[in-house]
């Protein structure tokens, strides 16, 4: 069984991620029922600060999607910009391979405890939703801080401990289903800045504001049983976790909070 506070696991995140199965699954309960239609990606993508020549890095870049919305910008193409998109999983890595053949895309498989590059190579380094799964986040942030310029950027996307993980758990625990616990994630919106704040002398917050509205519960339930922390949950709680979660519909929705956000740094500590 994984839980939450293993998210780090390497052996663990590997096995998750090494097709785009449960990624796209996910992704799709956002799509389907989230209440604010910006979309978290769409808004981060919005807040980097792009400019002609950039060298660019994104970390732990999954499906690859992010991207969509560089290729729907004629102007940012006309940037000419260098962008390399990475994952440390091979299947992730040949998904974004085929996804970018033929595209101005570097694809390379790279792990954020050894980056394959030089001192102060790139203008801007991107990891979304991926930190949490690192074993050695300092070494990670000297990675990110050793490969970025000294006027780059560094940006994260993380979660929150408030949001859409200690909902499910507090209902697992009122059902009294054993094994699992409040999470213990080793970044998230509440301490990421003091983490980052070791490595970058300036670190900015900002907040995504969100929530689920969900009327099929059987979507939901296949989120659930998606989740790397949920591997090992008994099929035989399926209709248990369904019953008490129609339970808590209010005029037909579920209300599942959500909290994401990302950080700015940029400077050497």
């Amino acid at each position: 069984m994984i839980h939450t506070d293993n998210m780090s696991s390497q052996d663990a995140v590997r096995e998750q991620y090494k097709t785009t199965d449960n990624l796209k699954l996910r992704k799709s309960l956002h799509e389907k029922y989230s209440v604010n239609q910006t979309g978290f990606q769409k808004w981060m993508f919005g807040r980097y600060p792009f400019r002609p020549g950039m060298k660019i890095l994104e970390l732990g870049s999954g499906r690859g999607e992010l991207w969509d919305y560089y290729f729907e910008n004629a102007t940012l193409q006309e940037y000419e910009m260098d962008i390399t998109v990475s994952d440390v999983s091979d299947g992730m890595t040949e998904h974004l391979r085929q996804r970018f053949s033929g595209r101005e895309m570097t694809v390379r498989k790279i792990d954020i405890l050894d980056i394959p590059f030089g001192e102060e190579s790139f203008d801007l380094v991107i990891a979304n939703s991926m930190l949490y799964h690192v074993k050695d986040i300092d070494l990670a942030l000297s990675e990110v801080r050793r490969v970025l310029k000294r006027d780059g950027f560094f940006y994260c996307a993380t979660l929150g401990v408030n949001g859409m993980t200690r909902y499910l758990y507090h209902a697992l625990d009122e059902l009294g289903i054993p094994g699992y616990h409040d999470p213990d994630i080793s970044f998230t919106l509440q301490n990421g800045a003091g983490l980052l704040g070791k490595h970058f002398s300036r670190v900015e917050r900002s907040d995504y504001e969100d929530a689920l509205e969900i009327d099929d519960i059987r979507d939901y339930m296949e989120y659930i049983y998606s989740m790397a922390s949920m591997e090992g949950l008994d099929r035989k709680y399926y209709d248990i976790l369904q019953n008490y979660f129609n339970s808590k519909k209010v005029n037909g929705y579920l209300h599942v909070p959500k909290e994401y956000g990302m950080f700015a740094a940029a400077g050497k500590a």
